[in-house]
């Protein structure tokens, strides 16, 4: 098999799925959280039940396509920080770009879902979890030995906290829904960045 033959095998994978995370969000918004099956995840995405569980255990781990898209997207634009930028500067400056992919809304809507499902929550979480973890080796590896175990949990915990803290308001808000695509993920987007501005400034205006 050529190098090509398999990049293009590896492209059809990830359309593949993508269009069963398409499909999932798509009846969850339609349905609601639990209003929906496997079956008919696969059957929207046009592919076969054996296909769907290829790919994902569960609708609710096909679900955080988006959520997972996000975070992994966080943790490319950090690697590429200039190495000498301070790193709180680096982290900020990364999550700041990642909030221009173009499923933010798509997130911000899982967050809010999985708030009231036990099973989409603790799906949702883990893949926050596993993100965290592969910040935390990208930020020890960046820093190597300039700074504690202590001092990068903290510092990613921070950062990730602050972004959870934003989907979170924006989430309960009423611009959450507003049925423009665009200005909701621009009022996402404003929150984020509102909250990482609040985390480089120290906290230190209450009410911005």
């Amino acid at each position: 098999m050529t190098e090509q033959q398999i990049s293009r095998r590896e492209q059809n994978k990830l359309e593949t799925r993508r269009a069963i995370a398409q499909a999932a969000l798509d009846l969850a918004r339609t349905h609601g959280m639990g209003g929906f099956t496997a079956e008919q995840i696969a059957d929207q995405a046009n592919v076969s039940r054996r296909t769907f569980f290829n790919y994902f255990h569960s609708p609710e781990e096909a679900l955080i396509v988006s959520t997972e898209s996000f975070l992994d997207r966080a943790e490319a634009e950090l690697a590429a920080r200039p190495q000498n930028e301070p790193i709180l500067d680096a982290m900020i400056a990364a999550l700041a770009a990642t909030t221009k992919v173009e499923n933010l809304k798509d997130c911000g809507d899982l967050f809010r879902m999985a708030a009231g499902n036990p099973d989409l929550l603790g799906t949702h979480l883990l893949a926050w979890e596993r993100a965290e973890a592969r910040i935390i080796s990208a930020v020890e590896h960046r820093l190597r030995d300039q700074a504690s175990t202590l001092y990068v949990h903290a510092l990613v915990g921070s950062l990730l906290s602050c972004a959870k803290a934003a989907m979170s308001e924006w989430a309960s808000s009423e611009t959450a829904d507003s049925g423009n695509d665009n200005n909701d993920a621009q009022s996402l987007e404003n929150s984020i960045v509102a909250t990482l501005t609040m985390l480089r400034d120290g906290f230190s205006r209450p009410f911005s």
